[in-house]
Formats: C-alpha cells, structure tokens, sequence
C-alpha cells in the first residue's frame, strides 16, 4: 500500500484532514468536481493556449472542454479573468513537469508537479503559479511554490527561483525569490510527511482497525467544502452514542 509519488496537494490535504486524505487516496472515494476546480481548468488551459499563441476565442473554447463543460462555468467569466493575466505569446514554457527524488535514499519518495509557467532570461529563472482564488494570500503561506523552485532547482541547477503567484481575478501577485535554504526546509517538509504517510499505511495493512487512529478527522473551517463531511459527522455521532 505504499506510495511512491507524492504532489504537494496531496501533502497539504493530509496536513490539513487526514481522514479526508485517506478516503480520497486511500479509498480512492470520488470527490465532485466542483465549479473553482473546474474553473480553475479552463482558465489554466485557456492561458496556456494562449502563451501558445491561440486566440483568445479558440483558447476559451478549449478551456470549456478542459473543464468538461462543467454547467456553472460560463465563457464570459474565463475571459474576464484571463484578460487580467500578465502574458503574451511565448512568454516561457508551460506546464513543466518535474518528478524527482526527495532524498538520495534508494527507497525515497518522489515528488512530482506542474509548473505553471516558467521563464528564463539573463536575469534566472521565474516560476508562475496562475490563481482563480476569491482570497489571495502571500507566497510563502504554504509551501507550494517552494517545492516548484526546489524542482526548477535540480532540473536546471540555480541557486535562486523567483516565485510568484499570480491572483488573477485581482491582478494582483505574491513574489519571493527563494533561495536554496527556503528550497531545503520546503523538501524536508515534504519528506518527512511523505514518510509519515507510508509509515501509517504499513501499519495500515497489518492492522486496518486503527484506521481512525491513524488517519483522524480534523475538524475546520475545510470541513464546508469536504464531500466526506457527512459521512465524519455520522461516525462521530454513531461514536458519542456507545
């Protein structure tokens, strides 16, 4: 039951519910696709076009098929957002993949991420994380940006990466340069949470009854927007009764 590649969304929900971490990756449970998430596709894919040097009509187009025609995203919200966002033709490669080790162990998870957009000139290298969020927030809240400068760091072998998140519904950024310290503590985050993970599935296999033990429910604010709300607030109730 072991996992071998990890992405920082999946670190940061086990960080943020275990519980909800479990039933999406462990159970494999089917969460809704939800309008920000497929909001969040269509504007992705129609600046990537974009970048690629598609119109904006034709990049649209091809965003509301990313997102599956999902019902409550409309064309005219994508060309709002997409009008805001700092780009033109060429700009620098997107969607850059990366899958790397997170130690030199033999047995080491891997890592793995889509880079937005990265460009590169005389100046180094800038990464570019596009964001539909209602709520921005700085750079370093998280360490999302982190672990993709991290990953531009060892493909390309830069001391520095600018980093930045680009809030388009505002027009606005968080920028921070991050250099090789920041890089190290954001590898080591996902390191030691990546090997808590297998840790807690080993156990798992031997003993499935600790499940809860192991991967609890926590409580928050994220609790409004989980699919698997219901189902905690029913085992919790089911729990206060014996």
């Amino acid at each position: 039951m072991k996992m071998d590649i990890f992405s920082f969304s999946r670190l940061n929900l086990y960080q943020t519910c275990p519980k909800r971490f479990y039933y999406k990756y462990v159970l494999d449970k089917d969460e809704p696709v939800t309008k920000p998430l497929a909001l969040g596709k269509a504007v992705h894919k129609t600046v990537e076009d974009m970048i690629k040097g598609s119109d904006l009509n034709s990049a649209v187009q091809q965003g509301l098929v990313e997102a599956d025609f999902h019902p409550e995203v409309k064309e005219e919200e994508i060309r709002e957002i997409v009008k805001k966002a700092p780009i033109h033709k060429g700009i620098g490669r997107t969607e850059e993949y990366f899958c790397l080790p997170l130690s030199d162990s033999p047995s080491a998870p891997y890592l793995q991420g889509y880079i937005d957009l990265v460009e590169e000139n005389e100046q180094g290298v800038t990464i570019t994380d596009w964001k539909t969020n209602w709520k921005p927030y700085d750079i370093q809240t998280n360490h999302q940006i982190a672990l993709y400068a991290w990953g531009i760091q060892k493909k390309r072998d830069v001391d520095k990466v600018c980093g930045k998140l680009s809030f388009l519904r505002f027009g606005r950024e968080s920028v921070h340069v991050f250099d090789k310290e920041d890089m190290e503590q954001a590898r080591k985050w996902a390191l030691k949470l990546a090997n808590e993970i297998n840790s807690k599935l080993t156990i798992l296999e031997i003993m499935p009854e600790k499940v809860d033990e192991l991967f609890p429910d926590e409580p928050s604010s994220a609790c409004s927007h989980c699919p698997f709300a219901l189902e905690c607030f029913r085992n919790f109730s089911q729990y206060k009764n014996y």
